[in-house]
């Protein structure tokens, strides 16, 4: 489902995803020369999308060859091959699999225009169009055709539609369509232009929902809108619920590390750092028995990460090591991670080993990936400034505001302003630092004293700081019922511009003000 954004979406865990097709077999498929045993072909692809939730993708492809021999007039076959290629692509950037993923894409649409030509409203033919079209939109995207992401993906968006449209009750085609609706939704504003233009509608809700309808009543596509919609509620915060359809994925496929591996990532981001830890050492554990090199690239990538979020600098450099040698090809890698790398060396006492990862940070101009711009500009900094004993105080005191530890966090966050020497880029991101550790104690009345220290500073490299603070003040106000302190503050954050994450602050300024004029009514 191509939403040109997908691509980071896909990167949290792209061996697991499947759009799904539904059950029944096409209603055109009489065009085969001989009978087919439908429910055979039913159950070899439900075992062959078993055996690929299970990592045995060489299994997965032998069956999902059966099922076309069965039925060479049908898609599934096809199409779950297709994603099997997709995914690992996805995890090596393997050109073989690419160009096996294109061929098999060309299968798929063949079929299903065949099926087309004999029923146009053969709804089932259109969703598995309208699924391949997405992941070729997806793979372009990767590829860096934007031109041809946004074509192959608008296709997929038209007949998911209509596949919905058609046939209500094909509760797998939810699966496309609510996977586009919400990715569409959450698009960088600076695109919904575009959107609008090619008649794709943005619906954050209705795309949840229809996950939740395809996870509950889904065949094919059951697991798959369970992770989807797993990652995408752990992005709304609504954690709680995140974790139950991961939890249960992870107890029906205890074989899938990767699903372990994605556990111990959010476990870490939400401060539980010795669950986190164990889930990422029982994946380890688990791969040496059936070793497979991109579940260990993962692993040791995650374990550098936790490290890294618990302070233990030495660590966290050992597994980046071990994951920076597994590597089979070193683009794979975002900056954020090359920035890790860097930052754990250098506060491990480390200057040329943090060089050397400062130098692999990539220059990126892509605007629906602003967190890659932002660490290629610090990387380009501090390959010039080593990080300051103030700057590594800041990155210990988010570490631990990360792991819920605020007290120690505060503390860092004071010790850094004080070694600042007065320097306005270290000390506003202390203090807003400050802020979102109070806020997230629900100290709200604390926060507004804090932004009387941090709004007279003018960063000149930091310039994100300070409309990040204002926001950050708005929602103490509203928390605190002051609707319209509230209101002020946020619209403050439009008095800045050409900052880093812009888009992405401004998108959340508008739905805190929506969130403030509808509980006005």
């Amino acid at each position: 489902m191509s939403e040109w954004k997908l691509r980071h979406m896909v990167r949290c865990l792209p061996a697991l995803i499947i759009l799904g097709i539904s059950p029944a077999p096409a209603q055109s498929g009489a065009r085969d020369s001989k009978p087919v045993d439908w429910r055979a072909v039913h159950e070899i692809t439900n075992r062959g999308i078993d055996r690929f939730y299970r990592l045995e993708t060489d299994a997965a492809i032998q069956h999902f060859d059966s099922v076309s021999r069965m039925a060479p007039g049908d898609p599934r076959g096809y199409f779950f091959k297709s994603i099997v290629h997709f995914s690992l692509y996805a995890l090596e950037r393997d050109r073989d699999q690419f160009d096996a993923f294109m061929k098999q894409s060309e299968h798929v649409i063949a079929v299903c225009e065949q099926l087309l030509d004999n029923n146009s409203d053969d709804a089932i033919a259109k969703f598995y169009l309208g699924g391949i079209y997405g992941y070729r939109g997806m793979m372009w995207q990767t590829e860096g055709s934007l031109v041809k992401a946004v074509t192959e993906g608008r296709r997929g968006y038209v007949y998911l539609e209509e596949a919905v449209d058609e046939k209500p009750d094909l509760y797998d085609a939810h699966m496309g369509f609510g996977l586009f609706r919400y990715l569409v939704a959450k698009a960088p504003r600076s695109l919904h232009w575009m959107m609008k233009l090619l008649g794709i509608t943005p619906d954050l809700e209705g795309g949840l929902q229809m996950l939740k309808t395809a996870a509950e009543r889904g065949v094919y596509t059951r697991n798959e809108a369970r992770l989807y919609l797993s990652q995408f509620l752990f992005t709304e915060h609504r954690r709680e619920e995140a974790f139950r359809y991961l939890n249960e994925l992870c107890a029906e496929y205890p074989e899938n590390t990767l699903f372990l591996i994605l556990r111990a990532s959010w476990l870490q981001r939400t401060g539980r750092s010795d669950e986190a830890m164990a889930d990422a050492l029982k994946a380890v554990r688990q791969n040496a028995r059936r070793p497979i090199h991109y579940v260990e690239d993962i692993a040791y990538s995650t374990l550098g990460s936790i490290h890294y979020s618990r302070n233990e600098f030495t660590e966290s450099r050992r597994y980046y090591a071990l994951y920076v040698d597994s590597l089979r090809n070193p683009e794979r890698v975002w900056n954020w991670t090359w920035y890790r790398i860097g930052v754990a060396h250098e506060l491990g006492g480390d200057r040329e080993g943090a060089l050397a990862a400062f130098r692999q940070v990539r220059n990126s101009n892509d605007v629906t990936r602003p967190r890659d711009a932002y660490y290629y500009r610090r990387a380009q900094y501090h390959l010039k400034h080593p990080i300051s004993e103030a700057e590594g105080l800041v990155i210990r005191a988010g570490n631990e505001q990360n792991n819920k530890h605020y007290d120690a966090a505060l503390q860092l966050f004071a010790r850094a302003i004080d070694a600042s020497s007065t320097d306005p880029e270290v000390q506003s991101r202390a203090l807003l630092g400050m802020m979102q550790t109070r806020l997230d104690q629900e100290q709200y009345q604390e926060i507004e004293e804090v932004s009387r220290r941090l709004f007279p500073l003018r960063p000149e490299r930091e310039t994100w700081v300070i409309p990040h603070g204002y926001f950050t003040l708005g929602q103490a106000y509203a928390r605190l019922g002051k609707k319209e302190e509230a209101r002020n503050a946020f619209e403050m954050v439009d008095e800045f511009d050409d900052y880093d994450f812009q888009d992405q602050l401004e998108s959340r300024v508008e739905d805190e003000l929506e969130k403030l004029e509808k509980d006005s009514e």
